[in-house]
């Protein structure tokens, strides 16, 4: 009775749902992280060494040089004899390969996955629930214990 008086409210749906929806999109403080240093108006080829350098680093493109049997001295080498159009060019795409093949400091993301797998969760209590919910209430089914069953 009182169940069905409180749970059986639309009421109770749209606040879970707000909720639920307020919830996901509050920042977490531990996700807000200092922004790292802007090279300050300094030469863009030094800036865009220091990217290419930093994609060197990267353990993927090290392993890479090495299956290809190229020295990182060798690679640095080439990227000192580079002019600044093609060295511009070479660290837009460096950023590229550093956004798609690795996350920003070798550490795997994690967040679409947790992301989805919460998502499973939500939509399979959704239709447990709704399952509950809809379900007829008061009437017994038949069965062996109901003395509608048949026996033997």
């Amino acid at each position: 009775m009182m169940r069905d008086r409180f749970l059986g409210q639309r009421v109770l749906l749209y606040t879970l749902v707000a909720w639920g929806i307020l919830i996901s999109l509050w920042p977490a403080p531990a996700l807000g992280a200092p922004l790292p240093a802007q090279m300050s108006q300094g030469d863009p080829r030094d800036k865009d060494l220091e990217t290419l350098r930093l994609v060197l680093e990267m353990k993927t493109v090290r392993s890479q040089l090495e299956a290809l049997g190229i020295a990182t001295a060798e690679v640095e080498a080439k990227l000192a004899q580079l002019s600044p159009e093609e060295l511009h060019q070479l660290a837009q795409r460096a950023e590229e390969v550093q956004a798609g093949g690795q996350a920003a400091g070798g550490i795997p993301n994690v967040g679409a996955a947790l992301f989805f797998l919460g998502l499973v969760i939500v939509i399979v209590l959704i239709f447990v629930l709704l399952r509950y919910w809809t379900s007829p209430r008061g009437t017994p089914t038949p069965g062996p214990l109901t003395g509608g069953g048949s026996s033997g």
